[in-house]
Order: C-alpha cells, then structure tokens, then sequence
C-alpha cells in the first residue's frame, strides 16, 4: 500500500468557499441591491420548511453560494434552468395586496437572466 500524505484543508483550498444567504438576516439588516452574480446549479429541499426550496449557485471565483427560498423567490426561480448566469437583487419586504397572504410582508427579489444577443 503506497504511504498517503495528507495536507491541512482551510480557507486557502483550491475548492473556494461556501457562502449562505438567508433573506431574514438581510432584512434584519436592512440590506437591499444585488446580492448575488452566478451560474445557477440546483434547487435543494430547505431543511426547516418542506414548502421552500434553497437555490445553489456558482460564483465567479468557483465558490458556491446557497440561498434560502423565500418571497417571491421561488416564484422566480421556476423559469431558470441549471448553467443560467443570473443576478438576483434583495428588495426588502413587500406587503402582499390580494390573496389569502393579503397584508402580510414578504421578501422581494428581482431574477436577472444573462442572455446572448
């Protein structure tokens, strides 16, 4: 059996990092604009909420970023395809006008695709 040689994995490996995005802590701390420039991969079942989807991207620097489903996020979402380079904005939180949710804040987000002309 060949002898193995491990080396330390931290901050510096080559895999990048991940990043969590929860639109909660972004209202909390009234952050709004852009939030995230990437390549879309996968949708995941959120962990706390079967109702909701979290969202996996790929940033530029090859890190990946996980946002939590919330708002009209999912709504959004449905008409992005894994390997679409997108740009989402956090808006803050949005009174909701008709409907059985009707006066309850949500988050809002905008969903830009980047396509080719």
């Amino acid at each position: 059996m060949a002898k193995r040689n491990f080396k330390p994995v931290d901050a510096n490996a080559s895999l990048g990092s991940i990043t969590f995005i929860r639109p909660a802590k972004l209202a909390e701390e009234g952050k709004t604009g852009i939030i995230l420039e990437g390549t879309y991969v996968e949708s995941l079942p959120n962990q706390f909420n079967d109702q909701k989807s979290d969202y996996k991207f790929t940033d530029e620097n090859g890190g990946m970023v996980v946002l939590n489903g919330a708002g009209n996020l999912g709504f959004k979402m449905k008409n992005v395809n894994a390997g679409d380079f997108v740009q989402i904005s956090y808006n803050g939180k949005k009174e909701i006008t008709k409907g059985k949710m009707k006066g309850v804040k949500a988050h809002n987000f905008e969903v830009l695709r980047d396509e080719e002309e």
